[in-house]
């Protein structure tokens, strides 16, 4: 890490660990007659300022006493109700960095100043108030970089999913140990994944058809071979492609153990952009702060979810009224890992995310648990310490969702059948984790694990929707076995993964579609049987499939 972010760190660890002793003295017990400077700014300026301060997100400063007490009784309510600080982890499910868990004690306190009149305090008693490098929560970064024009995101509609190209013409490799990603239109704004082009041809796309970006999720310029460390981005390969992600509600962090991405030399950035409209028309031209390390990390961060890819192949369909649906997996680790970090996404009706080890012992040690989800607040959360898995170990994770009337954030009224999908009125759901396996020699079999844990889940929906079929179910299960197998085998590989000549199938019957020869495909263009995949190949969602769109489908 470079220098200069060395000694923003060490000022920043002083000053919280200040705080923290002052957080400790202040409230080994609630005062029936607190006072601001002695008993409320401790609590506030350790768990509040940090966001409540200009040019961050929170609606609001904290920063003095008139800013506390002017918010007096909303702080006591939210407070109280656990609604903020926002920190959703259950306590004894994992440890983690920057815990913002209030105590009871902290909370009778907030309370009881409140009722008691707000006093100020003894001016001489008031700690020092924080002070941050920058608005940058992790500091001012080594590098700010930020998409080249403004996107127009529609007022109403459905979800649209786009890419931007940030150029970056870096002249030599540089290893990204943090990022911090600064949406300028929070609201419709839903997640930010970071990929790598090295091609040079997600910059030849964007803007192309005259708006800012290209239609689509797709990582441009993968490699046509895997590697070792997961260079074809290869979702079923395990590790994590580009840079990582954001989403609402996230906390940017510095990754633990020396950890680090390598950004080469000559490629750009792109940007996954998933939107979700606000009601109002919102430009939205995100900025992103790098922070860099001078050292070659020594181990391999890789990523793994129960359910994996979100419970895209879990079979997630929920039934109209149901309040607790519950979706489960597995994974075991052939090798001894450390987990270093988890997180959990879910929709709008998800409702709980729980994860356990069982070690080959039998000894079961909790890893996770939100018991209370919120769409607009998905962080992801770095273990205080990692936590070694030996091999042998079982993860499992389980996600549940409230489909039912009596659930606020369910957005059909009545409740409809919910299944997957990349709308934000379908669901998904897992839980993810990031982890690094003890010794990098283990980390082909690790990585290969982690492939084969998606075959077997597609194997085992499978076995579930056919098993209860008569007839020819059980030809069925066979050849779809078969083709599970092709697909782990050639996955690793970074081959044709769905086997045969399947852009030259999928491309003769969207041929036969184009009824008019414009090249595209209309809306009154789609008939019944095609409608289903023909929304996955419209990545904008504008109900028609363009010419680019149809490009990315035939790989030209």
């Amino acid at each position: 890490m470079t220098k200069k972010r060395t000694n923003k760190l060490i000022r920043t660890g002083l000053a919280l660990a200040g705080f923290a002793a002052l957080q400790t003295s202040a409230t080994a017990a609630a005062k029936a007659k607190p006072t601001f400077t002695e008993d409320i700014a401790p609590i506030i300026y350790n768990n509040c300022t940090e966001c409540h301060r200009d040019g961050q997100a929170a609606p609001f400063t904290l920063k003095n006493y008139n800013d506390v007490k002017k918010r007096a009784r909303l702080i006591t309510k939210v407070t109280g109700d656990r609604f903020m600080p926002p920190w959703h982890p259950v306590e004894g499910h994992g440890k983690f960095v920057d815990e913002r868990r209030l105590t009871t004690d902290e909370l009778a306190t907030l309370k009881n100043w409140h009722a008691t009149g707000m006093a100020e305090g003894p001016a001489d008693k008031l700690p020092e108030p924080p002070k941050f490098a920058s608005d940058w929560l992790l500091g001012e970064p080594d590098l700010i970089v930020k998409m080249p024009k403004a996107y127009t995101m529609r007022a109403d509609g459905s979800d649209i999913y786009r890419s931007f190209c940030i150029p970056m013409d870096l002249k030599e490799d540089k290893w990204v140990a943090g990022f911090e990603v600064r949406p300028s239109a929070r609201a419709v704004l839903h997640h930010v994944i970071i990929r790598i082009d090295q091609t040079g041809e997600a910059r030849k796309a964007d803007g192309k058809r005259g708006t800012p970006g290209f239609s689509g999720m797709r990582g441009i310029g993968r490699s046509s071979r895997g590697s070792r460390r997961g260079g074809s981005n290869d979702v079923f390969s395990g590790s994590l492609g580009g840079l990582g992600g954001w989403a609402v509600g996230g906390t940017p962090r510095i990754l633990p153990l020396g950890l680090a991405r390598k950004l080469p030399a000559g490629a750009d950035l792109v940007l996954n952009s998933h939107f979700h409209p606000s009601g109002k028309e919102e430009n939205e031209q995100t900025t992103i702060g790098l922070y860099f390390t001078d050292k070659k990390p020594d181990r391999t961060l890789i990523g793994f979810q129960v359910p994996p890819i979100f419970g895209s192949i879990s079979g997630l369909d929920i039934p109209a009224g149901d309040s607790n649906y519950e979706l489960k997996s597995s994974f075991t680790t052939p090798v001894d890992i450390d987990l270093v970090g988890v997180g959990a996404h879910m929709h709008y009706i998800g409702h709980t995310a729980k994860a356990h080890a069982t070690l080959p012992d039998g000894t079961v040690k909790p890893l996770f648990y939100i018991d209370d989800w919120d769409f607009n607040w998905q962080g992801r959360y770095t273990y205080d310490k990692p936590i070694r898995l030996p091999a042998g170990t079982t993860v499992e994770g389980t996600v549940s969702f409230d489909n039912s009337a009596t659930n606020p954030h369910n957005q059909f009224n009545p409740p409809r059948r919910i299944r997957w999908g990349l709308e934000s009125t379908d669901e998904m759901g897992s839980v993810i984790f990031s982890a690094v396996p003890a010794r990098e020699a283990d980390l082909d079999e690790f990585n290969a694990a982690v492939r084969d844990h998606v075959v077997d889940e597609a194997r085992l929906m499978a076995e579930r929707r056919f098993g209860e079929r008569a007839g020819g179910s059980r030809s069925r299960r066979g050849d779809l076995g078969g083709r599970l197998e092709q697909f782990r085998n050639r996955s690793s590989g970074g081959g044709n993964r769905l086997g045969g000549d399947w852009r030259g199938r999928l491309g003769t019957r969207l041929k036969e579609l184009d009824k008019n020869n414009n090249g595209e495909i209309e809306p009154d263009e789609v008939d019944d049987r095609s409608r289903r995949y023909i929304r996955f190949i419209d990545t904008n969602k504008d109900g028609r499939v363009s010419k680019e769109e149809l490009s990315q489908i035939s790989g030209r």
